[in-house]
């Protein structure tokens, strides 16, 4: 009788844990974890989105402008790899006009507190006209975009047989027989862009006006093709200006190559690197014609892979950079590697007659200006302190205005003009 009231409690007492349980896993189950919760609260609140066709850094952009039914909002560029930021706010809405207050950035790897993207959005506020027929918005002073803003030339002019992506577009100056050229290098984390960029438009038409020739270069990406590959382009594009002086009026003796970012290293690399043969990777078309210039223009460049994201504070960074998807690898993985593609490793080549302009921005958000101010002072060593022009920027960003204004571009030429005419 003992047993089988013993037997009779420890089933009572089994189903008892077991009840609470099941209780527990069903309290636990109907407890949302805190992302759970975000996702259910955004999916509650309904969002209309709108779209901005502009001229950006990269040509013609779209910014998305999504407007919450909780009276918040966001601004971004989704077609964009290179730019993250996400600006939030609250919105006030009378009939088409919204008013934005106080847009903030909500992407924490950003460097960016405030809004620095577009010259409509002024300490954080700005009004938009939204149409909700087509989905699209007008920022109040803004310009919308013409064809890019891209100055006539020649298009698409193939300067190597490799890849559909070696080709260049070429501009004249008028009345000029024979005319210096500036090969000029477009940036995009040697993953984007391409030869017409807008923030490209300034420099030729300064050229055109003081001039020059331009021939703007493409080159393959390094989602086609890894280090050395964009720069065996440009080196290619060089020899291609200096093989066809009488089809176009190049004055080939005067050649100088000019870049800005990702084209800033693809230029220096040219300038630095004429004469070593593994380098071209295996791009042989004009091989009989040198690649060396006159001289160099770079903005903004980042130079020495290895360094340049401890020098940012940003280690952890490197193994997903562009600089890691051009050279194929971590820049971090293999040090030898790595300056396989950094100019002084070929310090035993480097011209010296060549000249240098070299500038960056004290603010540069994405590449530190000590990469611009070490490679001048550097450089300064084998072509000497007066053939190389070093300046900073105060307040600069990386591909800010500052570099394409009237007062900067006048300077940079009338360096130029120094030794590339006459």
């Amino acid at each position: 009788m003992k047993q089988t009231l013993s037997w009779i409690l420890a089933a009572v007492l089994l189903l008892s844990l077991a009840a609470c349980g099941g209780a527990a896993e069903q309290e636990t189950a109907a407890a949302p974890t805190q992302a759970t919760a975000a996702a259910v609260t955004e999916a509650a609140v309904e969002a209309v989105s709108y779209t901005y066709t502009f001229s950006g850094m990269m040509g013609e952009e779209t910014a998305q402008f999504d407007l919450y039914s909780d009276g918040t909002c966001r601004f971004y560029l989704p077609g964009n790899p290179m730019i993250t930021d996400v600006y939030a706010a609250p919105y006030l809405r009378e009939g088409d006009t919204v008013t934005v207050t106080g847009l903030t950035n909500v992407d924490t790897s950003s460097a960016y507190a405030t809004p620095g993207l577009w010259d409509w959005i002024v300490e954080g506020n700005c009004t938009i006209t939204v149409e909700d027929a087509d989905g699209t918005f007008t920022p109040a002073g803004a310009v919308p975009a013409q064809g890019g803003g891209q100055s006539e030339g020649l298009k698409n002019v193939a300067y190597a047989s490799m890849s559909s992506a070696q080709v260049c577009d070429i501009y004249l100056p008028e009345g000029a027989e024979k005319a210096p050229v500036i090969v000029l290098v477009h940036g995009g984390g040697f993953l984007f862009g391409d030869q017409g960029m807008t923030i490209l438009q300034p420099v030729i038409q300064k050229a055109l006006e003081q001039g020059y020739a331009v021939v703007s270069v493409d080159y393959r990406k390094s989602s086609e093709a890894v280090f050395p590959a964009a720069l065996a382009d440009v080196k290619a594009a060089v020899r291609f200006v200096k093989a066809s002086g009488e089809e176009y009026g190049f004055d080939t003796g005067h050649v100088a190559v000019w870049g800005e970012s990702a084209g800033a290293y693809l230029s220096l690399m040219t300038a630095l690197t004429p004469d070593v043969p593994e380098l071209n990777g295996g791009v042989t078309d004009n091989e009989e014609v040198g690649s060396g210039v006159t001289a160099l223009v770079s903005f903004y460049a980042p130079v020495e892979f290895y360094t340049m994201y401890e020098e940012a504070g940003k280690p952890d960074s490197a193994a997903g950079s562009f600089e890691s998807k051009f050279l194929g690898q971590d820049i971090l993985a293999d040090k030898d590697a790595t300056y396989a593609a950094y100019w002084e490793t070929y310090a035993s080549q480097i011209p010296t007659d060549l000249r240098a302009w070299i500038q960056a921005g004290d603010a540069d958000a994405r590449v530190p200006y000590t990469q611009s101010a070490n490679f001048a002072q550097r450089l300064a060593g084998y072509l000497g302190e007066d053939n190389v022009a070093y300046s900073l920027i105060p307040g600069a960003d990386h591909e800010d205005d500052m570099f394409y204004t009237e007062e900067n571009l006048n300077a940079v030429f009338a360096w130029l003009d120094g030794f590339m005419k006459g």
